[in-house]
């Protein structure tokens, strides 16, 4: 056996030496960590320091250099061709996702990989699989970076990648850290060239989320209060804060309800919940008797509701209105006190944008899906105003935080985003375009993002709702439904990586992983540190 890629007509004796060593390595384990491989990541660590992070990823990064990634890809196709005589060679019985489609990342973030350009060229030429980017950004003032992106643009490589997605949110440096080493300003300029370069992607192939897109990913807004549930007059009512529930019908039982298709985005359930008033309280509930007051001088309801019971494993919860419309989404979920879950309180998930979205379209005589043509960027700032409308309706029917965090998170971040559209040279019709802009509502309990939930949740990775249940959770979710993948990842310390991933097993405490394996190699990656310029987008030149 030659161990050659298709460009090599030799290699040298120490990196036949490895390539055998890897070979061996992989034909001890099933075929279907070739079939099924979901990862094969070329760098672990991540400079961005979200907060979100799922993988808790740490501030120094290893990663394959150009000898070490062909090393692997022919290991990887050698072992492969035992068991197929097909082009693809990596990923071709994934079918419960993406077939043929490699995700270069887990605890990293691919754009900051320099050989970014051969991985996905040696993928696709000697293992027919077709590359899924999706990064937060990259300093532009980072010479070789700009130069990698800019070459898998020139050369020819869009056509083997499965997806370009940008994500925005608050959670990188550039927003939480006050320390000058980072500007919105520079951030709004790295963005928009990572847009710009990857323009011609878009161009070619379109808006989508197997495409090019931009996810919007927004902050949970979660509050401690008390919550009641108590009888009045034989109806079931529900109270925190200044909120109030009151079921329409009397003597009701809500049901557990689980989550029926995990693959229906607009949320599909194994009851229909039940009826509930919602009343808008002038004062933050303490007691029962404020609620029987309350009632004795015959209020008005605000609105008709449903609400749901679920349970995640602190307890029960209710879910009101958590589903997605062609009006938009008013969702909130209420968490009591249980034996286990010792906080208790409500995180709102009412997705502002999207609801701003849905007004401009509605005066313009169009429906939230609707695509919006000939818009400009003066149409862009109109949906800012009417976020900050909704912010101050909110400050003065009492519901303040709701007004702040209008204010305070989903503005910048729209704002942001404009900017670095318009500096880009896109249309302002991308903006409007639900398969370009998406809007994910809040970050999931996923990682180190458990300290946001402000104690409602004692697990990390626990599905704190619906959206979060049908995600990964272990009942019926998109991850249950795709089951087994594996990965294979540059570790710290000249390591290589492998583990099967059981995916169902997302929000369990064991984790996802039921297999692990280190294989160390001598002076194997390069390794780079925190002091190193320009590693992260916003940062200062």
């Amino acid at each position: 056996m030659e161990f050659l890629l298709n460009d090599e007509k030799e290699i040298s004796e120490e990196d036949l030496a490895i390539r055998k060593q890897l070979y061996a390595e992989f034909m001890d384990l099933p075929e279907n960590f070739v079939s099924k491989m979901r990862h094969l990541q070329p760098q672990v660590g991540c400079f961005n320091n979200c907060s979100f992070c799922s993988k808790f990823s740490v501030c120094k990064s290893e990663y394959w250099g150009e000898s070490s990634l062909r090393n692997v890809i022919c290991a990887l196709k050698y072992t492969a061709k035992n068991y197929t005589n097909d082009d693809l060679l990596l990923a071709w019985d994934r079918r419960e996702h993406r077939i043929g489609v490699i995700f270069p990342y887990l605890n990293n973030d691919i754009a900051a990989y320099p050989y970014l350009d051969q991985y996905i060229s040696l993928c696709y030429r000697e293992l027919g699989a077709r590359t899924r980017i999706s990064t937060v950004g990259f300093s532009r003032h980072n010479h070789e970076l700009n130069e990698m992106h800019k070459r898998i643009c020139r050369e020819g490589l869009i056509c083997a990648l499965g997806g370009v997605r940008l994500s925005v949110s608050q959670y990188g440096r550039v927003w939480e850290e006050k320390d000058g080493r980072s500007s919105l300003e520079e951030y709004c300029k790295d963005i928009a060239n990572f847009l710009s370069i990857y323009k011609i992607y878009f161009e070619k192939f379109g808006a989508g989320s197997r495409r090019m897109c931009c996810e919007l990913r927004f902050n949970p807004l979660v509050e401690n209060a008390k919550v009641i549930q108590m009888d009045y007059d034989g109806h079931f009512v529900l109270a925190v804060s200044n909120y109030l529930f009151v079921s329409q019908n009397e003597n009701i039982t809500l049901e557990e309800t689980f989550i029926d298709d995990p693959y229906n985005h607009s949320l599909s359930f194994t009851n229909d919940g039940e009826k509930f008033l919602e009343y808008n309280l002038p004062f933050m509930v303490e007691n029962e008797k404020q609620i029987e007051d309350f009632f004795s001088q015959k209020q008005n309801s605000e609105r008709e509701v449903e609400v749901y019971l679920f349970k995640n494993k602190d307890g029960i919860y209710y879910s009101i209105d958590p589903r997605l419309t062609r009006e938009g989404n008013f969702g909130m979920h209420i968490y009591p006190t249980t034996d286990v879950r010792t906080k208790s309180g409500y995180i709102v998930t009412e997705r502002f944008f999207l609801n701003a979205l849905y007004n401009f379209k509605k005066r313009r005589g169009l429906s939230l899906r609707d695509l919006v043509h000939q818009s400009s960027f003066d149409d862009c700032y109109e949906v800012v105003n009417i976020l900050k409308e909704y912010s101050k309706y909110y400050q003065e029917i009492g519901k303040k935080e709701k007004s702040v965090y209008i204010l305070e998170h989903v503005v910048p971040l729209i704002e942001a985003y404009i900017k670095a559209l318009q500096e880009a040279g896109y249309s302002s019709d991308v903006f409007f375009d639900k398969n370009f802009t998406i809007d994910t509502g809040m970050i999931c309990n996923l990682g180190r993002a458990i300290s946001l939930f402000k104690g409602l949740t004692k697990f990390v990775n626990e599905p704190l709702t619906p959206t979060h249940e049908r995600n990964y959770g272990r009942h019926c979710s998109t991850m249950k439904q795709e089951n087994t993948a594996w990965l294979l990842a540059c570790d710290f310390h000249h390591n290589l990586l492998i583990e099967q991933l059981d995916l169902f097993n997302t929000a369990s405490v064991e984790g996802q992983v039921s297999f692990k394996r280190r294989v160390e190699i001598p002076n194997f990656n390069i390794q780079i540190d925190e002091n190193t310029k320009y590693l992260f987008p916003g940062e200062v030149e």
